[in-house]
């Protein structure tokens, strides 16, 4: 798996794509070891397009997606599956602002600011086709534990309750309070 992920990432900046890491590899990235299978990446949707030829290249084949999303299974079963999710250029700015460069799989990565990777896993758990929303609450608790986010912060709490709902918050507060 790690060299198909290095292989997207290193393609993808060669070709100045842009992308923030999400999903289970930003959780470990963070600090908290899990598995995880699949390489999550948020883009501007202006280089969708782009996107989706490198990964056509690469070999792999599109299975499921809509406007904000796309899914794709690997050349190789041994390989990585990638899901990316686009968002408009106001969201992107929004994003990108404070991102983290680290390293994944010997390559350059930005992850999203703590707050917007709890506000990104919050929409996954509230999905109704999320199947299961519990993974996605543990990476939430295990986010706001490493990275010591308070939800009566003003900014987070606003975030908590956009993406999520009071019944969220009050879970979360109880995270912070363990």
């Amino acid at each position: 798996m790690e060299k198909d992920v290095t292989a997207i990432l290193r393609c993808a900046s060669e070709r100045g794509l842009p992308s923030l890491l999400i999903g289970g590899n930003a959780v470990i990235l963070l600090g908290y070891i899990r598995n995880t299978v699949d390489l999550d990446l948020l883009l501007p949707e202006q280089s969708r397009s782009r996107w989706l030829d490198l990964l056509h290249e690469l070999g792999y084949r599109f299975f499921h997606g809509g406007d904000a999303f796309a899914q794709f299974e690997p050349p190789e079963r041994s390989a990585a599956p990638v899901d990316l999710m686009f968002v408009d250029q106001a969201t992107w700015e929004k994003l990108i602002n404070g991102a983290t460069e680290m390293e994944l799989a010997g390559e350059r990565v930005l992850l999203p600011r703590a707050e917007y990777l709890v506000a990104l896993k919050l929409h996954a758990a509230m999905s109704p086709t999320r199947s299961k929303p519990e993974v996605d609450w543990e990476d939430i608790r295990q986010i706001v534990r490493i990275c010591s986010l308070d939800p009566e912060h003003e900014s987070f709490r606003s975030l908590i309750l956009r993406y999520g709902s009071e019944k969220a918050l009050r879970r979360i507060k109880g995270f912070s309070e363990k």
